[in-house]
């Protein structure tokens, strides 16, 4: 089994970075769970969205965020089952920022390779890869896919109400979820 995994806000928590950001520079608060691309920048508008990105996406920024919770225990356990890609849209220049990351967290091991969708799209990333599973924070890229074969897991880590995305895409609140989801297909 292939699985591709996104890094931010997937792995590393960007989005509490975002969230403080937000709270800190704007006065909002705006969960975690709501501040991945396609939700947060509605809301704050793509003028502030930018320099919050540099913040957050940089090299210091990377490495100042947490894990999301249970992130780094489900890759150690994943990798012993499958093949683990981070399909991130990061772009090639700071995706060493999230390998470093993953490398002080004693994770890096457990990625066979990390692929940029800038470009290109996650989707076509997963065919490329032939991964039967991608895992996600921002539904753009689990909505928009034309692989018939691959299971797409939302996470939005802690949020309560459960969104609906359509029988396509399913919502997982942590990793604990998303490890039993993929315990059913493997």
């Amino acid at each position: 089994m292939v699985i591709a995994i996104d890094f931010d806000g997937t792995i590393g928590d960007a989005n509490k970075l975002k969230s403080a950001w937000i709270q800190e520079n704007l006065g909002l608060v705006i969960p975690s769970w709501q501040c991945s691309y396609t939700e947060c920048e509605p809301i704050v508008g793509a003028e502030v969205h930018k320099p919050m990105g540099d913040s957050v996406y940089g090299r210091e920024g990377t490495l100042r965020a947490e894990e999301v919770a249970g992130a780094l225990d489900a890759l150690r356990l994943l990798s012993k089952m499958a093949t683990l890609h981070v399909v991130t849209a990061r772009p090639e220049s700071r995706i060493p920022f999230a390998r470093e990351w993953l490398e002080l967290n004693s994770a890096l091991d457990c990625i066979e390779a990390f692929h940029s969708s800038v470009g290109s799209t996650k989707d076509a990333i997963c065919a490329e890869i032939g991964a039967s599973v991608l895992i996600d924070d921002d539904v753009r890229h689990l909505t928009e896919s034309e692989n018939p074969g691959l299971t797409r897991i939302l996470l939005q880590d802690g949020r309560v109400d459960r969104p609906d995305h359509g029988p396509e895409v399913v919502f997982c609140n942590s990793w604990e979820k998303i490890l039993e989801q993929i315990d059913k297909i493997s």
